[in-house]
């Protein structure tokens, strides 16, 4: 009888132990993964936009945020670790196309799009996972690995909202290009060109915008005065534009400071693409009032904005419209209101969100992608 109980009690042990190693398997790998995208996001650095970015320090960057994650998360009640030393825990690369026509991961430091990082629980990192039983199983802890893997897509065509997440989007339109040449003021010339002025950087560690240099480009963003809707070579190079709002200040105040939900995007499936041409939106070329100071509370933040390429004739009210041609971020630096038009500093930045869509959001691979990437907007995902 004895004997018996004690065969009962042991295989009762076996399986309490073993479902809640299983619970502990499931935190981890649910640690590794938000340690995996906070990692893949720290790879859409806006470092990437400067002319002579530096690959190691990128690297490190990546290899902290990811153990600074996992240390945030518990599995089996025991801190999650990841080494995050150049020979440890976290690997840099690409997803690329093997001769046998399979997904596999190339560690590269050159331009990585993808991470993979190894998640411990283990005796040998000091943080097994306690058992109940290990009087039946003769082990009093038990040693987890997990595996994720995460990348960052340029070829994005649109963007979804998703249930918990709006799109980090301001309503705003930069003028892209001008068919007048003597319109230097577009993104093309200042930021593609490299034409403007580099007067202010983005200290990550303080969250704060000083003066100084970068090695990035900024844009001078001007709206139209008034009475001066007529003259091309005076309008602005900036709207606010229309996503379900109807330009409603509060409306427009709401997307400033939260993005996109899908209700401002029902119009357009609940998502808002740029793979099938330009879309006309309509905008104002006048931004003024309580508006000025919601985008000056932007300022430090990086945003998704639009680019357009042609604005139609502006009323005596300010409103046009603009043709959407291409998806760009940026980080507002510096907000100089005047009695006659408004000026934004804008420096281009790079945005990595779940929200963005690519042609196949579900492919894992970037290689075979025929749309152009974006270099200011990645779409982030797990992809093993």
């Amino acid at each position: 009888m004895a004997l018996a109980i004690l065969v009962v009690g042991g295989c009762l042990a076996l399986v309490v132990d073993s479902l809640w190693l299983k619970v502990a398997h499931r935190e981890l790998q649910t640690a590794a993964d938000a340690a995996v995208l906070g990692a893949a996001g720290e790879l859409a650095s806006d470092a990437r936009l400067s002319a002579d970015y530096d690959t190691q320090e990128l690297a490190t960057a990546v290899r902290q945020q990811a153990a600074h994650v996992a240390a945030g998360n518990t599995a089996g009640g025991q801190s999650v670790r990841i080494d995050s030393l150049v020979e440890g825990d976290v690997h840099l690369g690409k997803i690329v196309t093997d001769s046998n026509g399979l997904d596999v991961f190339l560690e590269t430091d050159v331009q990585p799009t993808s991470v993979v990082l190894f998640a411990h629980c283990r005796r040998q990192y000091g943080n097994p996972v306690p058992l109940f039983f290990p009087q039946f199983t003769g082990q009093p802890a038990a040693d987890l690995t997990c595996r994720a893997e995460a990348s960052i897509d340029p070829h994005v065509v649109g963007v979804r909202p998703l249930d918990q997440a709006n799109v980090p989007a301001l309503p705003l339109a930069v003028m892209e290009l001008h068919s007048d040449p003597r319109r230097l003021d577009t993104w093309a010339v200042q930021i593609e060109a490299r034409r403007g002025r580099d007067q202010y950087r983005f200290n990550a560690e303080t969250g704060e915008v000083e003066l100084g240099s970068d090695g990035i480009p900024e844009i001078v963003l001007h709206s139209t005065e008034r009475g001066s809707e007529e003259e091309e070579e005076k309008r602005g190079n900036v709207q606010l534009v229309d996503l379900g709002t109807g330009l409603r200040v509060m409306e427009l105040d709401r997307q400033i400071h939260h993005g996109w939900n899908w209700r401002d995007l029902q119009e357009y499936g609940s998502e808002f693409r740029l793979d099938q041409g330009t879309v006309r939106l309509q905008g104002t070329e006048r931004i003024e009032g309580p508006l000025v100071d919601d985008l000056r509370d932007m300022i430090g933040h990086s945003r998704i904005v639009l680019l357009y390429r042609a604005a139609g004739p502006a009323g005596a009210d300010g409103l046009t419209h603009a043709e959407i041609s291409r998806f760009a971020a940026g980080r507002i630096m510096d907000v100089r209101p005047s009695e006659r038009t408004l000026e934004l500093v804008l420096q281009p930045a790079v945005v990595a969100t779940r929200t963005a869509l690519t042609a196949d959001s579900s492919a894992t691979n970037t290689a075979t992608n025929t749309n152009s990437p974006n270099p200011y907007l990645y779409r982030l995902s797990l992809t093993y």
